[in-house]
C-alpha cells in the first residue's frame, strides 16, 4: 500500500486533537519511524509485576496495531515527528490528544504505544552521537513507572501531560547530578543583552500589558470563575479584577535599544532603559535554543547542586550536540516567584537558589504553587496541610486574596564560574526596588 493522504489517515484514525503543524510534517515524512515489537514490549515490561491478563491485554492491543498497516503508519509518523531535533519543530501541546476516536477501545492506547515506540527509534540518534547509554537507558522508566502503575490500578492507558512525558520516551532529557536538562526554545517576548562589563539587562518587547505587581498579562489568560466554587483550583487563577497598570514600549535604532527594563527579581518595571549597541550585545531573543532546567522532587535544592548540575549539562550538550547554538539555561517554576521571599528568610534554600537566576514574569498563573505545596489543587483552602511554616503562611496569603505565580528564569554559561554564594544578576538596588514594590502593594512582610 502506498502512502495515504493526510486527510485519509485522519479520517481513518480520527485523532482527537492533532497539532496543526502535523499536516505539513506528514508531507515531509518519508515513511521512517518505528512501532514497538512484541519482544521489545516484553523487554520493557519485564520490570513490572503485571498479571497474565494485564500482559495479554497489552499484547492484544499491539497485535491489533501491527495487523493494521494504516495504524502502523500513523504511529510511525508520530514517532518520526517526536524524535531527534524534529520534535522541537513539531511540538505537542498539553491539549493535543493523538488517540484515535474512530478505533474504539484500541484508539485509546495509541499514545501509549507511540511512546514505547519512540524509545528504540530515538536511540538511533543517540548512538550515532556516541552518547554513553548509561546517560539515557533508564530515563523512560521515570515516566513509565507511573503509567504502568495507573494501568495496574485503574486499567487505563490514558497519558497525562504527554508533552512532558515525551521528553523521557524520546530520550531527550538527561539527569546530571540533581537536576534534569532538555533542549528547548525560548518563547517569551523579551530580549537580553550583555554589557562590556558583563552586566546582563533584560528588555521587554513593546505593547505588553503589565499589572501593578509588574506581572505580564496575557490576552487569553485563564481566569478564575467568579461564580465557581472557591477551591484550590481557583485560588491559583488570576481574577478579573487584575487590571493593566502600564503597557511596555520598545524601540530599536541603528545605535540604541530603548525599552521597558525587566528586573531580575521577576518583574517588568516602568523604567525605560537605553542601551548602546556599541556597548551591549544581544545574547538571547525569542526562538533561540536554550537548555531547559527541571527540578525533580527531593533533597539537594541548593545553589551548589544547581551550579554543579548546570556545569555538567553544559559540557554534555556542547560535546554531543555541537550543531545546536545553545544560549544558556531556561526554566519556569513556582519556586522562582519573588513573593515567596516575603514568607521566607534570606538564607532559605528557595530564596538563595532564586537569586542565582535572572527571573522574569511569564504571565503564568499560580496553580502549580498550590499543587506543589499542598499536594492537590482540588483541596479546599481550609483542608490543605499546615505542617510547615511556608504552608501556613502561604495559605493565609491566599485567604487574604493574594496570588502566587509561576516565574521564568534564564541563566547564561558565562556565569558558571562565578561565586554561587552571591546573587548573580540581582543587585542590591534590584532588591531594594522589589521591597518597595511589595510594601506598596501590601506584600512586604507576608503573614506571621
Amino acid at each position: 500500500m502506498g502512502k495515504l493522504s493526510f486527510n485519509a489517515v485522519c479520517e481513518y484514525i480520527k485523532p482527537v486533537n492533532m497539532p496543526d503543524k502535523f499536516a505539513g510534517a506528514y508531507e515531509k515524512w518519508n515513511g521512517e519511524g518505528h512501532v514497538v515489537g512484541e519482544k521489545e514490549l516484553d523487554d520493557i515490561l519485564v520490570r513490572y509485576s503485571l498479571t497474565d491478563d494485564q500482559s495479554k491485554r497489552l499484547h492484544g492491543y499491539l497485535r491489533q496495531i501491527t495487523d493494521d498497516e494504516k495504524i502502523c503508519d500513523y504511529i510511525k509518523f508520530l514517532v518520526w515527528t517526536q524524535c531527534d531535533i524534529r520534535r522541537y519543530e513539531y511540538f505537542i501541546d498539553c491539549d493535543n490528544n493523538l488517540n484515535g476516536a474512530a478505533l474504539g477501545e484500541l484508539g485509546e492506547t495509541l499514545e501509549f504505544f507511540m511512546l514505547l515506540s519512540c524509545i528504540a527509534y530515538a536511540r538511533i540518534d543517540l548512538e550515532n552521537r556516541m552518547i554513553p547509554k548509561e546517560l539515557y537507558e533508564q530515563i523512560p522508566y521515570r515516566m513509565l513507572d507511573e503509567i504502568i502503575g495507573r494501568y495496574k490500578e485503574k486499567e487505563t492507558l490514558r497519558i497525562l501531560d504527554i508533552p512532558w512525558k515525551l521528553n523521557f520516551f524520546s530520550l531527550s532529557i538527561y539527569l546530571f547530578d540533581r537536576f534534569l536538562f532538555v533542549p528547548c526554545k525560548f518563547d517569551d517576548p523579551f530580549c537580553f543583552y550583555r554589557g562590556e562589563d558583563g552586566e546582563v539587562i533584560g528588555v521587554a518587547m513593546g505593547g505588553l500589558n503589565v499589572d501593578d505587581m509588574g506581572q505580564l498579562i496575557h490576552d487569553d489568560e485563564e481566569l478564575s470563575d467568579p461564580n465557581g466554587e472557591k477551591n484550590g483550583y481557583y485560588y491559583g487563577r488570576f481574577s478579573e479584577k487584575r487590571k493593566t497598570a502600564f503597557t511596555t514600549t520598545f524601540k530599536e535604532t541603528d545605535t540604541e535599544i530603548i525599552g521597558s527594563r525587566i528586573s531580575p527579581c521577576g518583574t517588568i518595571t516602568t523604567k525605560s532603559i537605553i542601551l548602546s549597541k556599541e556597548k551591549y550585545k544581544k545574547i538571547l531573543e525569542r526562538d533561540d535554543w536554550m537548555i531547559g532546567f527541571h527540578i525533580p522532587s527531593g533533597d539537594g535544592y541548593t545553589p551548589q547542586r544547581v551550579r554543579n548540575s548546570m556545569t555538567l549539562a553544559w559540557k554534555f550538550f556542547e560535546k554531543y550536540y555541537p550543531e545546536i547554538p545553545f544560549k544558556g539555561f531556561w526554566s519556569s517554576s513556582w519556586l522562582y516567584d519573588g513573593r515567596l521571599s516575603t514568607l521566607l528568610p534570606d538564607d532559605s534554600r528557595i530564596v538563595k537558589v532564586q537569586r542565582q537566576f535572572f527571573n522574569y514574569t511569564g504571565g503564568w498563573n499560580g496553580e502549580s504553587t498550590y499543587y506543589e505545596l499542598f499536594g492537590d489543587a482540588k483541596l479546599l483552602i481550609d483542608e490543605v496541610p499546615q505542617e510547615s511554616s511556608l504552608q501556613r503562611k502561604l495559605a493565609q496569603c491566599l485567604k487574604d486574596g493574594k496570588k502566587f505565580i509561576d516565574t521564568g528564569m534564564v541563566y547564561f554559561p558565562e556565569e558558571l564560574n562565578k561565586d554561587y554564594n552571591r546573587p548573580i544578576y540581582i543587585t542590591d538596588e534590584d532588591l531594594k526596588e522589589q521591597d518597595e514594590l511589595y510594601v506598596r502593594t501590601g506584600w512586604k512582610g507576608g503573614t506571621s
